[in-house]
């Protein structure tokens, strides 16, 4: 059996989280950084008090940024090199499974889709590949 449809949904899927990444770092979490540095220093310990927020904040949000972008490129990887014709894949089913869960927790609605669907078409076809292998 061919597995191109789960292939293609699995790279859409590592894109989309790249871009996503991408989009979380440059614009929210530079953006902000703008805004914040841009205050008028009315009250210097007030300014100090978002600064040491902010300082966290941004932290926090370049490290889920790059977070999407590692599972992007893991996506892309897994796509390119793991997922093959004929093959049973369990374990990359659940990790679709476990990813889409992730992106619910997230609020990620696109890689939710997209890893939900992939993950259960890999595991469908898993068993119609074992049927297959049987029948030889």
């Amino acid at each position: 059996m061919e597995r191109k449809r789960e292939r293609q949904l699995i790279r859409i899927m590592g894109i989309w989280q790249i871009l996503d990444g991408v989009l979380t770092i440059g614009i929210y979490g530079f953006y902000q950084q703008q805004i914040f540095s841009g205050m008028v220093e009315s009250n210097l310990a007030q300014l100090n008090a978002i600064d040491a927020l902010f300082g966290n904040v941004f932290l926090f949000v370049c490290t889920f940024g790059t977070l999407l972008i590692g599972l992007g490129l893991a996506n892309l990887v897994i796509s390119h090199r793991y997922v093959k014709d004929n093959q049973v894949n369990i374990k990359i089913g659940v990790y679709l499974l476990v990813q889409g869960l992730f992106s619910y927790l997230i609020l990620d609605i696109i890689s939710l889709a997209l890893g939900m669907t992939a993950g259960i078409i890999l595991l469908a076809r898993n068993k119609g590949i074992k049927l297959n292998v049987q029948k030889s």
